[in-house]
């Protein structure tokens, strides 16, 4: 099964020595190995990690994640106003995504769609 991390370190010197021990540490004790996909990003590059895009200072949702929000918030309105579901029923399954969105910085994201701070 497998596992995914993300670790910061403030140098790049750093990030190498943590990213062999953890390397050694793995072979070693545990008869496990690194896939290729293995990396080191500065940190302004910012990385994808769990449908976010984790920058230097902030936590902002990957644009793809913002169009699948916005495509199934207009297929909930489209179900209301054509009866096959209640308002109830869609802000059901919209509570899971704003508790997604709200762990990020996208405020300007949340007025424009939703309308919430």
């Amino acid at each position: 099964m497998p596992t995914h991390c993300v670790i910061f370190t403030k140098t790049k010197q750093e990030a190498k020595e943590t990213l062999e021990n953890i390397r050694k540490f793995l072979e070693e004790e545990l008869k496990l190995t690194l896939n290729q996909k293995t990396q080191i990003f500065k940190n302004k590059q910012g990385v994808n990690f769990c449908g976010y895009k984790i920058k230097e200072y902030r936590l902002k949702i990957r644009d793809r994640g913002k169009r699948k929000l916005k495509k199934k918030i207009k297929y909930l309105t489209k179900e209301i106003k054509e009866g096959r579901m209640t308002s109830k029923q869609a802000k059901r399954y919209l509570c899971g995504h704003i508790g997604y969105i709200k762990m990020a910085n996208v405020y300007h994201f949340t007025q424009k769609v939703f309308g919430i701070d």
